[in-house]
């Protein structure tokens, strides 16, 4: 039961607006403050968000070469405006109600059968044990051009 206790409980969130496309808890022992504020953190974020975007873009070049003939008749079949307003990819990583990482991305570019499709599933078992060995490291970039990122 220690154990359990001496865990942090953190969140892995991954939205559309208000729409969730994964959300995932995890536990971190031995919970260092400071690897919010560690560029290891923002490295590891950047590059899923990366390899996201990458993964939708793809599959964008996909969908295009598969539906080339239905969109050189009806142009509007790429039409990414059926929502008024912004869409963007939300990835957070919370404590509780506090969030601690957040990235976004404009999901409006890629073609709606495309953004609403997106598969993480691949990618999450080493994003969180990833997080986990990060929130849980003594041994963290806190520092970006020798400018301290800590408060």
């Amino acid at each position: 039961m220690k154990e359990q206790n001496d865990a942090m409980k953190l969140e892995f969130l991954m939205m559309v607006n208000d729409n969730i496309i994964v959300q995932r808890f995890f536990n971190v022992r031995d919970f260092n403050p400071k690897a919010k504020f560690s560029m290891d953190l923002y490295h590891l974020i950047r590059q899923f968000s990366n390899d996201i975007e990458y993964q939708l873009k793809m599959k964008t070049v996909v969908y295009m070469m598969d539906n080339m003939d239905e969109i050189e008749t009806n142009p509007a079949m790429l039409e990414t405006s059926y929502t008024d307003g912004p869409e963007h990819i939300n990835i957070f990583v919370k404590h509780g109600d506090m969030t601690i990482c957040h990235r976004q991305f404009n999901a409006k570019v890629y073609p709606p059968k495309v953004r609403y499709t997106v598969d993480v599933r691949p990618h999450l078992k080493n994003l969180l044990m990833s997080l986990t060995d990060i929130f849980s490291s003594k041994n963290l970039t806190l520092d970006y051009m020798g400018v301290p990122l800590t408060v």
